[in-house]
């Protein structure tokens, strides 16, 4: 799952076609399932990126006790 998250042009053509189904037209369908699929990908990046900002620790942490 997360390495469909990852490509998020596969994903939203994967998503179109259930979309097309229920919207009935492949062109909003297309762009629909593109734009989510774009959201949920830079919403699992930035989730991604704070917690390896959390996980960094401070400068006063990485300070040199020696000095």
């Amino acid at each position: 799952m997360k390495s469909l998250i990852r490509r998020p042009f596969l994903s939203g053509l994967l998503l179109s076609l259930p979309l097309w189904i229920v919207l009935r037209n492949y062109v909003v369908a297309l762009s629909l399932g593109l734009l989510v699929s774009f959201l949920v990908s830079m919403l699992c990046s930035i989730v991604i990126l704070d917690r390896q900002r959390t996980n960094v620790p401070s400068k006063q942490d990485r300070a040199d006790p020696h000095d």
